[in-house]
């Protein structure tokens, strides 16, 4: 299933238009750690931010950028 990982700070939210194909929740979880801690985020506050992960309509998770940097 193909899965999309946003980023929202505060009150804006980049969208993630590629996803990924993953096979399970636990890869899903991993997959939203890594964003976390990737280059790209690196050094951003993480107070107040999250990781919206839907499937396309739905969403599946949001996890507060402060949990899944550490």
């Amino acid at each position: 299933m193909r899965y999309y990982f946003h980023v929202r700070r505060g009150q804006v939210t980049v969208l993630d238009h590629k996803g990924a194909e993953l096979s399970d929740i636990q890869e899903v979880a991993r997959r939203a750690r890594e964003i976390a801690a990737s280059e790209t985020l690196k050094g951003a506050p993480t107070r107040g931010g999250s990781i919206i992960v839907d499937d396309g309509s739905v969403t599946i998770l949001e996890l507060p950028l402060e949990e899944v940097a550490r």
